[in-house]
């Protein structure tokens, strides 16, 4: 199956609920990557975007970007229709999507051997990765796939390593540091991850560097 194009949408991929402070703790330590890790040439940048709170199931849209030796060289970005007890979009406000742009849009099913061929088994960064690997792993967990990738590595987690002393490490702050002329449109998952793909790519040069 051909994976239909969509308009570059997004939504809004606030931190979970839920995450015992133990397990924030292993967490941190989880995504992020060793040197020769960090090294690899080749990644692919993630942003997930939810319909609602209840859980990965909702996602509403997956952006990609592949990126090999420091240059963007393919994208992936598509719409989702969640399925029935799932689909309430309580963040249109926050990335515009409605129910009644994803009525046409493919399920999770529909596209997850496209998801997995796209990644093919390369590293995957996300900012905040503990969210984006928790809606991956929910959405493999509901439809029977079996697409979670490893290693998931988090761009936040990564940074307050490798640029202490920002006032912050949220993706505007993080990009605004590590690539300051992308003009980013957030809360839109084409743009997040583009973003999050140019501050991986800033990391990797740091951490050669150093």
């Amino acid at each position: 199956m051909a994976l239909q194009k969509w308009p570059n949408r997004g939504a809004s991929n606030a931190t979970p609920a839920g995450f015992m402070s133990t397990r924030r703790t292993q967490r941190r330590s989880f995504f992020i990557p060793s040197p020769s890790q960090i090294a690899e040439p080749s990644f692919v940048a993630v942003d997930f975007e939810t319909a609602n709170r209840m859980g990965g199931v909702s996602a509403c849209q997956v952006a990609m970007v592949k990126v090999c030796d420091g240059q963007i060289v393919d994208r992936l970005n598509t719409l989702i229709r969640p399925p029935k007890g799932w689909d309430s979009f309580e963040f249109t406000y926050l990335h515009g999507i409605s129910a009644a742009d994803v009525a046409d849009a493919p399920s999770w099913t529909n596209i997850a051997d496209t998801v997995s061929h796209f990644v093919d088994g390369v590293t995957v960064y996300a900012h905040n990765a503990a969210f984006d690997s928790r809606v991956w792993r929910q959405l493999d967990e509901h439809f029977g796939t079996t697409t979670l990738p490893a290693p998931f590595f988090c761009s936040y987690r990564t940074a307050q390593r490798l640029i202490p002393g920002l006032p912050n490490y949220k993706l505007p702050t993080v990009l605004h540091a590590c690539a300051p002329n992308y003009q980013l449109n957030h809360h839109r998952a084409d743009s997040d991850a583009e973003a999050c793909a140019l501050i991986v790519c800033e990391l990797q040069r740091r951490a050669q560097a150093s």
